[in-house]
């Protein structure tokens, strides 16, 4: 407490209340100026944050599109292996069309060559003459035949056909159909 008497007894009383304003003043002073520089940290910092921030949202973004890519990749990938299946299917299927279709072709070719050996028997050896629209049906199942791949025996068999005396139809006055030569 002497320090204290021997301050107020050195020192009028108003050069100690203008050194206690200028205490406060310093303090207040310091006092802004850590708060000033602490905000600068904290600024600097909360940048530092944001951005850390910042990067962790990216890095979880690209997690996520890898994931979503790696989701439709997969996807992908299964459409692709169920259109391979889809193919092979397809093309079995193909296959047993084709090997169907052969057979078909193949047996309207021996029906086609069954109708010309016996119209060649019947109007070469039975009838011994044709007429037109029976030749023109005959001519019709031969190009059938050729173009199913018919062999030359049938060629023959038809020249004989095409030799023979034509006949045509005509009406007698009793509505009777006869043959009648050309």
């Amino acid at each position: 407490m002497n320090e204290l008497n021997d301050l107020f007894s050195s020192y009028p009383l108003s050069e100690l209340i203008l050194l206690i304003i200028t205490i406060l003043a310093a303090g207040k002073g310091l006092w802004s100026l850590l708060e000033f520089w602490f905000s600068k940290i904290d600024i600097h910092l909360g940048e530092k944050y944001k951005r850390q921030e910042r990067w962790e949202n990216l890095d979880k973004k690209i997690d996520s599109l890898v994931v979503n890519l790696d989701h439709h990749i997969d996807g992908v990938s299964s459409k692709i292996e169920e259109l391979k299946i889809q193919n092979e299917q397809t093309h079995k299927h193909q296959e047993q069309m084709d090997k169907t279709l052969a057979l078909v072709q193949e047996r309207l070719q021996e029906t086609a060559r069954s109708y010309l050996i016996d119209a060649h028997h019947k109007f070469c050896y039975d009838v011994k003459q044709i007429d037109d629209l029976s030749l023109q049906s005959i001519e019709r199942r031969y190009l059938y035949y050729k173009t199913a791949g018919g062999d030359t025996f049938i060629d023959y068999l038809m020249e004989e056909i095409r030799e023979l005396p034509r006949v045509g139809y005509y009406k007698n006055n009793n509505n009777n159909t006869s043959l009648a030569e050309s």
